[in-house]
């Protein structure tokens, strides 16, 4: 018995122990335990006018709170484990939403869920319908429309009620014409994914052979002397509000030739009879010259055209500053009053200027005429405009420096500065006198410091000058405050180290002042030893030694040209390449290759000075060794010689320009939130700098499918 009882007790105790044991571990186990998220918040895409949800799982001792936000900020009264949006806007397009959860132990933050809002589906409404047209027969015609609605929107042609086959982009042109067509009615039917709308009607009228063959050319096509006439017969454009679009008009003389050729415009007439004055269409006469071939161009996939007679130089009717006619001056070179002798071409340049404000220039189809009158008849070219609804900026997004030289003779500083912003590029360094009214006028984006202070640093360190900070602020304070002001520090220092410290000296100098004061150099490739110190890198394409993008090295990127043609692979400016190569450095590969700007060392390097030989001779060999470089370092034409202000611009300097403009659909697109449309559009013709499209409508094609976005994203 006693070992029995001692046996109980025994296994009392060892119960007993067991239950303080047991106690011990039920305490550990009622700890509060700390949120933990087991199923996130996912992103969320909904239609403009709808709600969008959020929700979230977690673990914790309860109660657990929830406090969702958006864009880090407390949403009041979210405090539950799933959210529900108010009606979604555009603006809440890309927020962020998370959520904290959290109890008496601790809490956790959810991943961010990103909201996507799409614009509302709309069904196609046209805001500009197809106009009529008149034809001579053998000549095709143009017809456009523009309409806004959910993308993508698609389009169907018909004539006379019948869908013609593969006519489903906004604009058409018809086969040759014959007399038959007369009379003929066009429409468009533009539908989307909710609905369709049909155009009014159109109506083609074709007419009996004119007095002499007159055509409608491309700005990207050059026209040859003898080419055999073109099919278009009518202009047909589109443009934002402030851009500045061109084509070309040519006349071929007849057998017996035309005397006393001149060209005029009317005004074009818009929605309610608003007009853009006939002023807004400045016209030239191309000037034909015979150039030697580009030389030694580096064996690459870009080849020169080779030695040939060109259209290149343009001879305006009027004085550019002072709006007078010059053809009563006495001159060498007219635009009006030509003789074209038989089977002889002239292409006659247009730029249409549409004016900025909604209430001036409004959305909607312009139409107006090309006059073309000889002593021997008399022909019009119809013109169709459509006016998108946006408009660029007055001052180029797209930075530029167009002339490292002082003015040639025939040039000022100021004329010469003048004559490159009618084109949308600065010059080295504007007037400080000007430069307001040039920043109101001309759109002047930047200016140098240089006509101040000469740098010039050489690869052993020399240099002209080293301003100080205060030196550069007295020099600053001249210009207009918000202009960006800058110093072109050295020119192609590849491979030397000497000029680090006048280099870095210049740039802390710079950086020191008052207002942002940039610095910048011309360079193969990028060089870390001066990253800090240079703000603009301006690399020479043609070697090849462009940075990974994106580019993180400090700075940014510019592209520049040179006589150097490198590999032979990237856009050339000489007069024998096509002007597609000035038009998709400037636009689409300085955009894809993240150019913030370019540059060109001359653009008055005339061969006989301010006389007729520097409009007929553009043959250089600036890069040595007598390799031909036409037009290197020409990108204006002397004014004597057309007794002109100013001197005049080239087709080449056109395309540069509209480059400009290309630039800037691709910038106004990004600010909108559109970098992967335009990256599927622009990418595929401008990929890189040995990998780009020579075709010209396929660079055409590109700009409207942006246009026609930036029009039917606009409020």
């Amino acid at each position: 018995m006693r070992s029995l009882g001692f046996v109980l007790l025994i296994m009392v105790f060892a119960v007993v122990s067991a239950g303080c044991a047991g106690l011990a571990s039920q305490a550990n186990s009622s700890a509060p335990v700390a949120p933990s998220l087991m199923t996130q918040p996912t992103n969320q895409t909904v239609t403009a006018g709808q709600t969008a949800s959020f929700s979230v799982a977690a673990t914790g001792t309860a109660p657990l709170s929830y406090q969702w936000q958006k864009n880090t900020v407390a949403i009041g009264g979210a405090t539950s484990s799933s959210y529900t949006t108010p009606a979604a806007t555009s603006s809440d397009n890309g927020a962020q939403f998370t959520v904290l959860v959290s109890n008496t132990a601790g809490s956790a933050t959810s991943s961010a869920a990103t909201l996507t809002v799409n614009a509302a589906t709309v069904v196609p409404s046209i805001t500009s319908q197809p106009g009529s047209q008149t034809v001579t027969a053998g000549q095709t015609a143009s017809f456009s429309v523009a309409a806004t609605g959910t993308a993508p929107l698609s389009y169907q042609w018909q004539k006379n009620s019948v869908a013609i086959s593969g006519a489903i982009s906004s604009t058409y042109t018809s086969p040759a014409t014959t007399s038959s067509d007369s009379g003929t009615q066009f429409t468009v039917l533009v539908s989307n994914s909710v609905g369709s709308v049909t155009s009014s009607p159109a109506t083609l009228t074709v007419t009996s052979s004119a007095a002499f063959p007159a055509w409608v050319s491309p700005r990207l096509v050059r026209v040859g002397q003898t080419d055999a006439p073109g099919t278009t017969s009518s202009i047909t454009l589109s443009s934002a509000r402030g851009e500045t679009v061109d084509t070309q008009v040519i006349v071929q003389g007849p057998a017996g030739g035309l005397t006393n050729v001149n060209v005029s415009a009317s005004s074009l007439t818009g929605p309610g009879g608003v007009t853009i004055p006939a002023s807004n269409l400045t016209l030239y006469r191309e000037h034909y010259l015979t150039v030697t071939g580009t030389a030694s161009y580096g064996g690459g996939s870009n080849p020169p055209l080779g030695s040939a007679t060109y259209a290149e130089p343009l001879i305006p009717f009027n004085d550019p500053e002072t709006g007078s006619s010059l053809c009563g001056a006495v001159a060498s070179l007219k635009a009006c009053n030509a003789t074209i002798t038989a089977g002889q071409n002239q292409p006659y340049w247009i730029d249409i200027s549409v004016p900025r404000g909604v209430t001036t220039s409004p959305m909607g189809t312009y139409t107006g005429s090309i006059s073309i009158t000889a002593d021997q008849g008399s022909t019009t070219i119809p013109v169709t405009l459509t006016v998108w609804n946006f408009e660029l900026p007055m001052q180029p997004s797209e930075l530029s420096l167009w002339t490292l030289w002082p003015p040639a003779a025939g040039n000022t500083t100021g004329t010469l500065a003048q004559a490159l912003m009618r084109n949308k590029v600065m010059s080295w360094y504007d007037v400080a006198a000007n430069a307001s009214s040039d920043v109101t006028n001309l759109g002047l984006n930047r200016s140098g410091l240089d006509g101040y202070y000469y740098i010039g640093i050489q690869c052993n360190g020399s240099y002209s000058s080293l301003p100080s900070t205060g030196q550069i602020n007295a020099a600053a304070a001249n210009f207009p405050p918000g202009l960006p002001l800058d110093f072109y520090l050295a020119d192609e220092l590849n491979g030397c180290t000497g000029d680090y410290s006048a280099i870095k000296t210049m740039g802390a100098n710079a950086h020191a002042a008052n207002r942002s004061i940039k610095t910048m150099m011309t360079i193969n490739a990028t060089d870390p030893n001066l990253y800090g110190a240079i703000d603009h890198w301006v690399l020479l394409d043609s070697v090849q030694q462009w940075p990974a993008l994106p580019f993180t090295g400090g700075g940014d990127l510019w592209s520049y040209t040179s006589c150097n043609t490198g590999f032979g692979n990237t856009p050339e400016w000489m007069v024998d390449y096509p002007p597609i190569n000035e038009r998709i450095q400037a636009g689409f590969l300085n955009w894809t290759q993240g150019a913030t700007g370019i540059l060109y060392y001359r653009s008055d390097g005339w061969t006989a000075g301010n006389t007729i030989g520097s409009w007929n001779n553009v043959d250089t060999t600036a890069c040595g060794g007598g390799l031909g470089r036409p037009g290197d370092g020409i990108f204006l034409y002397p004014p004597g010689p057309i007794a002109s202000t100013e001197s005049a611009p080239g087709i080449r300097l056109k395309a540069i320009r509209d480059g400009i403009q290309d630039y800037e659909y691709a910038q106004i697109l990004k600010n909108l939130g559109q970098v992967p449309f335009l990256n599927t559009v622009i990418q595929p013709i401008a990929t890189n700098w040995s990998n780009w499209s020579h075709d010209p409508s396929a660079l055409e094609g590109a700009r409207l499918q942006l246009g026609q976005l930036l029009h039917q994203l606009a409020p």
